[in-house]
């Protein structure tokens, strides 16, 4: 089970990696086909949009698995030096909030997506499902490793 945890992270990171590289090199075209040519190919800009969204959501889902999503310790933090197992517990009910707003992005995600499936970007042409399903995809493995990480709390795991 770890290892398959383990495959579905690398393979996280490497999607938000490859992601990262093509935007970069489409905006670096298109600064140097603007300004040395005079003109970018149309779906330059639109192509960089969809990478920039699949790889911060994909990222973020990374994120969560490494518990280096944004979160304010300044509460845990100082129940630690009170008590650590009422750390524990904050740290279980922050868990459970923020896996609750996994699953309602994950939800509301679907929806979107499936709404969008109807409807064409203005560049590509393609079904804006494509791009909108970053959103269920990213929060369902957000989903996925946030409770993981409530089960290794618990015991569960």
């Amino acid at each position: 089970m770890m290892r398959l945890i383990l495959l579905i992270e690398k393979a996280l990171r490497l999607a938000a990696a490859l992601c990262l590289l093509t935007l970069t090199v489409l905006v670096v075209a298109q600064v140097v086909l603007r300004y040395g040519f005079g003109g970018v190919p149309f779906f330059t800009e639109e192509v960089a949009r969809y990478a920039m969204i699949w790889m911060a959501l994909l990222a973020a889902a990374v994120a969560v698995r490494e518990a280096s999503h944004i979160r304010i310790d300044f509460v845990p933090d100082a129940l630690r030096a009170v008590s650590p197992r009422a750390r524990l517990v904050l740290d279980a009910v922050l868990d459970v909030i923020s896996l609750t707003v996994f699953l309602v992005l994950l939800w509301y995600g679907i929806d979107m997506t499936m709404f969008a499936a109807g409807q064409t970007s203005e560049g590509l042409r393609i079904s804006l499902s494509y791009p909108y399903a970053a959103v269920p995809v990213s929060f369902f493995f957000a989903t996925l490793f946030a409770l993981l990480r409530l089960g290794k709390k618990t015991g569960a795991l």
